[in-house]
């Protein structure tokens, strides 16, 4: 399974159903988000990370 449909995955269980995807990058409330593998071992991983992408952001604001 791609890094993207474990995405979606993850925001489909949280009950999320407002966001996108703009190529590989998940947009949530306007808010952009990286998607990156995990591998932190914990055994509720689901092994997809998502960081806040702040570059984005702070030039959204300028």
């Amino acid at each position: 399974m791609s890094l993207k449909a474990r995405a979606q995955e993850k925001v489909e269980r949280a009950g999320i159903s407002n966001y996108s995807f703009d190529q590989d990058v998940l947009v949530m409330c306007g808010v952009r988000y990286t998607i990156e593998a995990c591998e932190c071992g914990e055994p509720d991983c689901d092994g997809v990370r998502l960081n806040k992408n702040m570059a984005l952001m702070g030039r959204a604001l300028q």
